[in-house]
């Protein structure tokens, strides 16, 4: 018998009371990871210690007890002891709750099972009883105090014999496409589902990208999925015992739908603790260009730089994000373009994908013209500043006018003293982003206010909204004339002088028309609506929330 295992308790320290003790969980491990897997007391009191036996035969007696561990298994330091005359037994102490715990070898044999069985042995009880107990363990139904277990070790090279292939086809928007995962099953196992988002997809896509209905599995599988597919969230999960299985599900996305590519990811595990197997297909939802979430950016008196971002919904989502500060170096500051969300890419953002996202300029006090390209990898959104040129203080306003050639690069709109209006066409190159000014018009000076930059008639133009100092709002619809690119302006409506900042964000309510944001005097900002409808391009205002007087520009 091992020293200390017989040494007598105080009367108090040897009083038991009805100890419950939780039966351990059979175990699947890959080689290389530790071991420990004892039984924990639940309820009670218990004093004495916990007798464990494992042996690579079923515990039926001390016979097949007598087999032990296999020798790829190594014992680590821990505080149980060893019994003396038997193999692979161990005398652990409840009170301090140690339990023994081994490193399986890095060459256990794939299918290598240990039993393991327990026996509780009260202070001044019968160890030798306590011993039998647990080396026939297996014999008997397990109980509050003893009982019987196993592990089974499965190779990494065994899991990866685990497989799935997918069926998963493009769907279109407005349309329902049915898809089809069969599971090759070789041990039993679980499979969680996670939509992410694919090359080119916009990273806060609108949402949700599809609705997901009419699941059916084969028999023995039993899988709970999400009524629909967003990104980053576990979508679906399965459990399934060993054998072939599938898993067919109907997928439908809404009309209207921007292309947004997407990956199926999926991650297995045949293990109770152990390394996963991940297996993931591609395919996208929707139709044409990707409908991408629009920003607000918005300046504070301090030059801190925030950007707001639509919720696809009716209105702007979530606290504001800081892209920077110093900006109050400005006195003319706007978007050549609406401002988007950046497209996702695992490797090096294209830069052709880059153009038309929301590029800035500012002019400082002296009249020097800066240009911010968008960097997505940037925290910012931005790149650094590079220099235009000098001189652009002749100008009163400086307008992003969108992409007016529709050649993928964002054109300025400048105007200058006199009231003469300039379109400076856009080259797309970082170090010198446009080219000599060409003369749109004079008489522009009877405007107080030139809003620019998106398309409000639907018509894949960017158009030019102006409000005339009796506040009356006019639009300039956009046409393809290289030198006159505007239409003769048509009336909106008056009453538009309650408004002392205006953006034309873009498409922030998901619908594919841009939208117009209008502070009030009292800070209150409205949303209107875009309807792409003539003349009146924009629907009744709502209330998007007060204290943005907080800020000096909207852009």
């Amino acid at each position: 018998m091992a020293a200390g295992l017989a040494a007598v308790a105080t009367p108090a320290l040897a009083v038991d009371s009805n100890p419950v003790f939780a039966a351990p969980w059979e175990e699947v491990l890959p080689p290389g990871v530790l071991w420990q897997n004892g039984t924990g007391l639940v309820s009670g009191v218990a004093r004495g210690k916990m007798i464990y036996a494992f042996s690579t035969k079923p515990l039926d007696g001390p016979v097949a007890a007598a087999d032990g561990l296999p020798v790829s298994f190594a014992k680590r330091s821990n505080m149980c002891e060893e019994v003396e005359g038997a193999t692979s037994v161990y005398a652990c102490s409840v009170w301090d709750d140690e339990k023994p715990n081994f490193l399986i070898g890095q060459d256990t044999a794939d299918l290598t099972t240990v039993y393991e069985g327990y026996a509780y042995l009260p202070r001044g009880g019968d160890l030798q009883a306590a011993v039998a107990a647990a080396q026939s363990a297996g014999t008997r139904p397990n109980s509050p105090t003893g009982g019987a277990t196993k592990l089974t070790v499965k190779t990494l090279e065994r899991a990866a014999r685990n497989t799935v292939t997918f069926h998963a086809p493009d769907v279109p928007a407005g349309a329902s496409v049915r898809h089809r995962v069969e599971v090759h099953a070789l041990d039993a196992g679980w499979r969680n589902f996670v939509y992410l988002p694919g090359e080119g997809s916009p990273d806060r896509a609108f949402t949700p990208l599809a609705r997901l209905s009419d699941v059916a599995t084969s028999e023995g599988m039993s899988c709970t999925f999400e009524p629909t597919i967003g990104f980053y969230q576990t979508n679906g999960s399965c459990t399934y015992p060993a054998g072939e299985h599938w898993i067919e599900y109907t997928l439908t996305v809404p009309a209207g739908s921007g292309t947004t590519p997407l990956v199926v990811d999926t991650t297995s595990n045949i293990y109770t603790s152990g390394p996963s197997q991940r297996a993931k297909t591609s395919f996208s939802t929707g139709s044409g260009a990707p409908r991408r979430l629009h920003y607000l950016l918005a300046r504070d008196n301090g030059g801190q730089l925030f950007r707001y971002w639509g919720d696809g919904e009716d209105s702007l989502a979530g606290d504001r994000a800081l892209i920077g500060g110093g900006w109050n170096t400005y006195d003319q500051l706007t978007k050549l373009t609406s401002v988007t969300e950046h497209l996702s890419y695992r490797a090096d953002t294209p830069a052709d994908v880059v153009a038309g996202t929301g590029e800035v300029v500012g002019r400082d006090a002296s009249g020097v013209l800066w240009h911010y390209r968008r960097q997505f990898g940037a925290q910012s959104g931005f790149a650094d500043r590079t220099r235009v040129g000098g001189g652009w203080n002749v100008y009163d306003q400086l307008i992003g006018a969108g992409d007016i050639y529709r050649d993928g690069k964002p054109d300025l709109l400048a105007r200058d003293k006199a009231g003469v209006l300039w379109l400076y066409k856009g080259t797309g190159n970082p170090g010198s982003p446009f080219q000599d000014r060409v003369r749109v018009a004079g008489g522009w000076n009877v405007y107080d206010q030139l809003i620019g930059s998106a398309d409000v008639t639907g018509d894949g133009r960017p158009d030019l909204l102006a409000r005339d100092k009796a506040g009356v709002l006019w639009l300039y619809k956009g046409n393809d004339n290289p030198t006159v690119p505007f239409d003769d302006r048509t009336r909106i409506a008056g009453g538009w002088n309650v408004y002392d900042q205006f953006s034309l964000v873009g498409d922030i309510t998901g619908d594919n028309r841009a939208d117009l944001v209008a502070r009030d005097a009292a800070g209150v900002l409205w949303l209107y609506k875009g309807n792409g409808k003539q003349p009146v391009p924009f629907d009744d205002r709502t209330r998007v929330g007060s204290g943005w007087n907080t800020y000096g520009q909207l852009l």
